[in-house]
């Protein structure tokens, strides 16, 4: 390949080590795709400057989650679209999708090219393909990787590669013809996608190095002293490997010589020894009958002691054991772990631990950054599913109940995935939860994890105001903040019934925020 070191190596020597080379080979090596991706989206290369800063700074927060990916081009721009559409209102981006058939028109009525008004619904087409398909277009023509690249990076054939990469160009041309854009006058999806390219600005890949780094995890002097035997060449790796064989056999030479010591100094031992025998039995015989005269005397010591005992038992009752009451912890059978203790596993909707659980089950610092690897990667799969199933909708009488105006309500529809791949969703994140923590602590995880419904148990059907992963298909309704509200009003209806409760800016779900940016930047202000 043309690039000898993957991805998931420069990610693993990040995570790992803190390697701040790792990290700027990474962000040297995807920057143009960020930036590119930014830019078509909002047209300002400022802003699409510091929105590459944010992606990498992310990055750099999950990379203990992104050790398996191979290349992390698919991840980069999937990431990059939602932090863009974090940044650009609503209001700005229909606006925007109103004046494209416009701009069309306008633009081959002059003869010139379509391009720049059809770009700004490339990246959404991407996203409407599968991970595969997505993957292999953002490579070949985002990164511009050839096609034996892409299928190396895939693992198939090149011919596969470029079979793959035409379908993948056929349904972006399809997005296209669904929403009465054709591509043929303009060179086709092929030229349109060699056309999306922006080369980010040369001080760009240091800036967002420099801030993904300062974001990052910090390293062990483990991960310290494995990083500098990986970097011994082969032949200093054979010595040290040499060095260490023979310590066992020249332990065992000096082994041997100090058995070879002690026997000679047992031998003198043991003539000394005979001869203090002699002395000894003649005592041992003086001792005997001593004792005799001793064990007489002894029985009746015995007894006295005994009536003593008898005497203190009757006169106090025995103490009781107390718990130190100064302990941080208490004690109560395991069985109470599993059993309807009240434990917060998680501090907020998007996955950190408490303190409670971490010292509960004794976590370390590795246990800690795989296990919140694990619950990203959850709700990462979790929130894609949902994304394909969702769409705002216009608000009905019933949502706007309550007073509620209708340019204050926004609406959303969920599908519900299916019960099939929930039930996989969850099993795969409890094996993964099992390899770290073993069977008895995921046991007391998972009761803490469905405590208060963080994640609905699979016999329950339905939300609730605490649920960040559900097991229904739901309604949403969000209303507008008042001037004095640091919190986001909802309510979610379901079969199971409708629920009021309000949100923390910071708790609501990726998947909305696109759609409700202004109004928690609105509520995060009323809280200064």
């Amino acid at each position: 390949m043309t690039e000898t070191v993957l991805d998931n190596e420069l990610v693993r020597d990040y995570a790992a080590k803190g390697s701040e080379s790792a990290f700027g080979a990474l962000v040297r090596r995807h920057v143009d795709l960020v930036f590119a991706t930014g830019f078509r989206l909002t047209g300002d290369a400022a802003l699409a400057e510091e929105i590459t800063q944010n992606v990498f700074i992310s990055l750099a927060r999950k990379a203990p989650a992104l050790i398996g990916y191979e290349t992390l081009a698919g991840w980069l721009h999937r990431s990059t679209v939602l932090e863009t559409k974090a940044r650009v209102r609503s209001e700005l981006r229909r606006r925007q999708r109103e004046q494209t058939a416009f701009e069309i028109s306008n633009i081959e009525r002059e003869g010139g090219s379509s391009f720049s008004a059809l770009l700004p619904l490339l990246d959404e087409a991407l996203l409407n393909l599968q991970e595969n398909d997505r993957l292999a277009l953002v490579m070949r023509f985002l990164e511009e990787k050839s096609l034996r690249e892409v299928g190396e990076i895939l693992g198939v054939e090149e011919d596969a590669a470029r079979k793959r990469v035409s379908r993948a160009l056929d349904r972006v041309g399809d997005f296209y013809r669904k929403r009465g854009f054709s591509l043929a006058t303009a060179g086709g999806a092929p030229a349109l996608m060699a056309a999306s390219t922006h080369a980010a600005p040369v001080a760009l890949a240091a800036k967002a190095a420099a801030a993904g780094i300062s974001a990052g995890p910090a390293v062990g002097i483990f991960h310290s002293i494995a990083g500098h035997f990986m970097k011994l060449t082969k032949t200093q790796t054979a010595a040290a490997c040499l060095c260490l064989a023979a310590v066992p056999l020249v332990w065992q030479h000096f082994a041997s010589n100090a058995v070879a010591r002690q026997s000679s100094a047992l031998d003198a031992e043991t003539a000394q020894a005979e001869q203090q025998a002699g002395r000894l039995e003649s005592e041992i015989a003086r001792i005997v009958g001593v004792t005799d005269k001793s064990r007489t005397a002894n029985s009746n010591s015995s007894l006295l002691l005994h009536n003593l005992h008898t005497q203190m038992a009757d006169a106090s009752a025995r103490p009781h054991y107390h718990w130190d009451e100064a302990s941080p912890y208490a004690r109560l059978p395991k069985s109470s772990l599993n059993n309807g203790i009240g434990l917060w596993a998680f501090q907020d909707h998007h996955g950190k631990l408490t303190s409670q659980i971490t010292a509960l089950l004794q976590m370390t610092g590795t246990e800690i950054l795989k296990v919140e690897g694990a619950v990203h990667q959850l709700l990462d799969n979790y929130y894609t599913l949902e994304k394909e199933g969702m769409k705002q909708v216009e608000p009905n009488a019933d949502d706007l109940k309550g007073g509620h105006a209708a340019d204050q309500t926004r609406v959303f529809d969920v599908a519900y995935p299916g019960s099939n791949q929930m039930a996989q969703l969850q099993q795969n994140f409890y094996n993964q939860i099992n390899s770290i923590l073993g069977d008895e602590r995921t046991g007391i995880f998972s009761n803490a994890i469905c405590f208060r419904g963080w994640i609905a148990p699979n016999a329950y059907v339905g939300c609730g105001t605490e649920m960040t992963i559900c097991n229904a298909a739901y309604r949403i309704r969000f209303y507008q903040p008042s001037k004095s509200d640091t919190r986001i009003p909802f309510s979610t209806k379901s079969d199971s019934g409708t629920i009021w409760a309000t949100l923390a800016p910071n708790d609501v779900a990726d998947v909305f925020t696109p759609d409700l940016q202004d109004w928690i930047t609105a509520a995060q202000q009323h809280a200064q």
